[in-house]
């Protein structure tokens, strides 16, 4: 089954999780492609620093610090690289010394990035880069185009779904592997993966619980669809729920809640 990867360049969680499937699935990658954008990309009409205000209250200053810090290092490495003086952090210089073919494209709806990637007869097609792909590019791979989401689809849809969980009080959440549509987190799941949400959850506690489960349950979906048993679960827009980027009320908050159970546990 020949397998490509569409994703962005971020340090922060998504290189381990593409660096497991490469390694898992090594000797059917046949191309990755790093596009434009990261996870502080947000609406136009939203501010960014309002934003990573409430990625502060949201993570506690120490997560916030250690995430800021892992991509200003990334990102000074990359210019260092550029300017002679070290090696290539990119998780493109990751697949080029493993010998897979790499694109570094504005966006995967480019028409003649979809072109110089027809030839090379595409099964699956992993999106992990933050475009919402169209009807071109999902006609592409034979078999589809999948995404990883962390959360139990269709609930929590949308943006920065460990968060969610918690400001919501749910007691279960997950990661859901599932074809790529027109529409934002639709399409069949493959896979699906449950955990329970502890009472003493953190929102960093939660997401690393999300990227330990992530790559078992990629490779479990690619596994599944190269058997070709099927199985699919619905993932019905009739009981979707849709998050969008937290603003700075429910992010403060979240913080005061997470205090005062923290308080009334101790």
């Amino acid at each position: 089954m020949n397998i490509f990867i569409i994703t962005m360049d971020d340090p922060v969680e998504t290189h381990g999780f593409i660096q497991h499937i490469i390694s898992s699935k090594k000797e059917q990658v046949v191309g990755l492609a790093v596009a434009e954008g990261d996870r502080l990309r947000i609406g136009r009409n939203r501010s960014k620093w309002a934003y990573l205000l409430s990625l502060l209250l949201i993570m506690g200053v120490r997560y916030f610090v250690v995430n800021a810090w892992k991509t200003a290092s990334f990102k000074a490495r990359k210019k260092a690289h550029a300017l002679g003086l070290g090696p290539d952090p990119s998780i493109l210089a990751y697949a080029k010394q493993l010998g897979i073919p790499t694109w570094k494209i504005r966006t995967p709806n480019s028409k003649s990035f979809q072109e110089s990637i027809k030839a090379l007869d595409i099964d699956v097609i992993i999106n992990q880069s933050q475009s919402i792909i169209k009807k071109a590019l999902l006609d592409i791979p034979r078999i589809g185009v999948i995404n990883r989401h962390n959360a139990l689809l269709p609930k929590n849809r949308g943006r920065l779904t460990p968060f969610w969980v918690l400001y919501k009080g749910e007691k279960e959440t997950g990661v859901s592997i599932h074809f790529v549509t027109e529409g934002i987190d639709a399409g069949d799941i493959i896979v699906q993966e449950k955990f329970a949400v502890s009472t003493d959850e953190t929102f960093r506690s939660l997401v690393k619980k999300n990227y330990e489960v992530a790559p078992k349950a990629m490779i479990a979906a690619l596994e599944k669809l190269e058997q070709g048993s099927g199985g699919f679960l619905p993932n019905s827009d009739e009981l979707a729920t849709y998050n969008t980027v937290p603003s700075l009320k429910e992010a403060w908050s979240f913080r005061t809640n997470m205090a005062r159970r923290r308080f009334e546990r101790n």
